[in-house]
């Protein structure tokens, strides 16, 4: 009698067993792929909020002209005839000198001040609206930041 519990006890033990090798494989697959289900569905969201703010921004370019003459202003660097832009440029690395001058100071990205207010002279002769037609075709560029540097 004793025997007999013990051969039950072991096949229930062995089916068990193997029942546990066949599916505790599936339901940890299966719970690694809710999980990655959820994290691309969270993705979704995110890139569809996104989608929202860039037709939002798409629209205000196309139809509101005090908007696109906002963007073109800070993005751009466009001005109009007449005004003075001032640009505080903050020294990013103060134990480094600033290089020796000879008439004309340096800028960050390598051009002389001369060479900056030309092109700056150069986009005030252009008009809002001749920007405007020079990228009808082009996305618009998303960009919150706004880099403001100084000499020191």
């Amino acid at each position: 009698m004793l025997k007999r519990f013990f051969v039950a006890l072991a096949i229930a033990l062995a089916v068990i067993l193997i029942l546990c090798w066949i599916y505790l494989p599936s339901i940890t697959r299966y719970r690694e792929l809710k999980s990655e289900e959820e994290r691309l569905n969270q993705k979704i969201q995110e890139i569809d909020a996104q989608i929202k703010t860039l037709a939002d921004e798409r629209h205000l370019l196309q139809t509101d002209v005090a908007y696109l003459e906002k963007v073109i202003r800070e993005e751009l660097g466009f001005v109009k005839s007449g005004e003075i832009v001032y640009e505080l440029v903050t020294k990013k690395n103060p134990s480094n000198p600033p290089p020796a001058s000879s008439g004309t100071s340096a800028t960050p990205y390598g051009k002389s001040t001369s060479a900056v207010k030309s092109s700056a002279s150069e986009k005030a002769r252009m008009s809002p609206m001749a920007v405007v037609a020079s990228l009808a075709n082009t996305a618009p560029k998303v960009s919150k930041k706004k880099n403001i540097r100084s000499v020191a």
